[in-house]
């Protein structure tokens, strides 16, 4: 028998909380696990999940159980200072962290064991005026995107494409400006497609990724108020954007973006996801989604999404998060088997 777990992390609570999906796609939490301080962002390499803990600074590791458990695995790898963002190869041989203060990008070797080796590369991203943000790979691994800039500074963030060279050290290939604070950057199942939300200037900056990792503009969508997170669906057909509409307006929520073949948005439905909506986890087969929130209301909002993107709020929702302050990169799924299970 199958089962889907949700993961959240909990920034004032220093802790990961773990919760099996039931059948009608309610959360039951089924235990807790203490980090370094300021746990935010978490990925998995194969059995493994990886949480970048920004207090300290740290990615701490976990072997993850076949219950979904986790168990801390090794000793956890120093970052650069103020670790923002973090992304997996999807080969599973690399995770990939940025640092708000040193204003960079670091790539670690994942070892057999599936612990983290020490950073093998830690790159300037731009001329090191504006943070790194967001980061993620390309679906071959070859290309790592970092975005740039910071809220409330007025200034072009970029989006810069980064080759990843032997021992998975990055080399700087090209760079896109984008507005400012380059958050959430999302790409395709398909690898074709690149969205990247700008929370300083409201917009979703669509891309199709060219040869070399050259990033190919596409027509620019507006987003609501202060857009966070660009998540594509598993079939690459919806963008989940989340808006904790920092100036209290009405688009506070989770919006749907339509994707055309073509790479191109098309904005679709508004549901209203708590005080402070900041990162959506999509089930593999896409049909759930749950949506965390960077307050003190500890509360996790989980929706059925139906075949046009459209959200209906699962019964019980929402539903306690185990703890409070749920930063970006907050929510992740993972499927996994019950022992016994072909």
């Amino acid at each position: 028998m199958s089962r889907d777990t949700l993961y959240v992390t909990n920034g004032n609570s220093n802790n990961i909380s773990m919760f099996t999906i039931e059948a009608g796609g309610g959360l039951e939490l089924v235990a807790s696990v203490e980090t370094p301080a300021r746990p935010r962002g978490i990925v998995f390499t194969g059995g493994v999940a990886h949480v970048v803990n920004s207090g300290v600074p740290l990615v701490s590791t976990y072997r993850v159980g076949p219950g979904g458990e986790l168990t801390p695995l090794g000793r956890a790898v120093q970052t650069d200072t103020d670790p923002f963002g973090i992304a997996a190869s999807p080969h599973g041989d690399a995770v990939y962290v940025t640092s708000l203060e040193d204003k960079t990008v670091s790539a670690f070797p994942v070892r057999d064991d599936g612990t983290l080796a020490p950073a093998t590369a830690s790159v300037v991203v731009g001329d090191g005026s504006l943070s790194p943000r967001g980061v993620a790979v390309s679906t071959d691994g070859r290309y790592v995107f970092v975005g740039t800039g910071d809220p409330g500074d007025d200034r072009k963030g970029h989006l810069t494409t980064f080759a990843v060279g032997v021992e998975h050290r990055l080399e700087r290939r090209s760079a896109v400006e984008l507005g400012p604070a380059a958050f959430g950057v999302g790409v395709s199942p398909d690898g074709r497609f690149l969205y990247a939300a700008c929370a300083g200037n409201d917009e979703i900056r669509p891309f199709r990724i060219g040869l070399g990792g050259r990033l190919l503009p596409l027509p620019v969508a507006l987003a609501p108020d202060f857009p966070v997170a660009a998540e594509v669906s598993p079939d690459g057909r919806r963008l989940f954007v989340t808006s904790p509409a920092l100036d209290g307006g009405a688009s506070k929520g989770l919006w749907v973006f339509r994707i055309d073949v073509d790479g191109t948005l098309h904005a679709g439905s508004h549901t209203p996801t708590g005080n402070a909506p900041v990162w959506p986890a999509i089930l593999p087969d896409g049909r759930r989604l749950y949506v965390s929130n960077e307050d003190t209301s500890g509360e996790v909002f989980g929706f059925d999404v139906a075949a046009d993107g459209g959200l209906t709020p699962l019964p019980g929702s929402p539903f306690p998060a185990g703890g409070e302050f749920s930063q970006f990169q907050s929510a992740a799924v993972t499927f996994s088997r019950r022992s016994g299970d072909g």
